[in-house]
């Protein structure tokens, strides 16, 4: 499930606001990192399910959407 957290913050990327919860599909191609742990990213593509971090659910942020042009066949 996707969710959109509040407004983007001053100096925030409004990418930054979508989540989505481990098991759910993902709803944007992206770089998607665990809330709060930024340096932890992966890149998902769109239907994918959400994964795990450490063996845990986590929510997913989304750090940067991926054009089409971003992504390799």
């Amino acid at each position: 499930m996707l969710r959109i957290v509040g407004q983007p913050a001053e100096g925030r990327s409004r990418s930054s606001r979508f989540m989505a919860g481990t098991g759910s599909h993902c709803p944007i191609s992206g770089i998607w990192a665990p809330a709060g742990d930024m340096g932890q990213s992966l890149q998902v593509l769109e239907g994918s399910i959400m994964p795990t971090h450490g063996d845990s659910a986590v929510d997913w942020q989304l750090v940067q959407g991926l054009k089409r042009s971003d992504l390799r066949s």
